[in-house]
């Protein structure tokens, strides 16, 4: 259950393995502006998850309740699917 391993990506689904790739790219970033472990801002399972199989579209809110049904704490939630939403826009 999940998705496969994130090194197999590239060659199993590249446009999931460049979202996975810019979104640990804004998750670093935050990371370090709040100086949090970034697997605190967000599980790295999740992200995965919501990478592999993104929300169509990959809104804010839709990323969000994405993040919510994996088990997301509303704190982290507000803190990072903004990021993730543009950086799978940007992906």
């Amino acid at each position: 259950d999940g998705p496969p391993p994130a090194r197999a990506w590239a060659e199993r689904d590249p446009a999931a393995a460049a979202r996975l790739s810019a979104a640990r790219v804004a998750m670093a970033a935050l990371a370090e502006e709040h100086r949090l472990p970034v697997e605190n801002l967000l599980a790295p399972e999740t992200l995965r998850r919501i990478a592999w199989e993104p929300p169509e579209p990959a809104t804010v809110a839709a990323i969000a309740e994405a993040m919510r049904r994996l088990g997301a704490r509303d704190w982290q939630v507000r803190r990072t699917a903004e990021h993730v939403s543009r950086a799978f826009a940007s992906a």
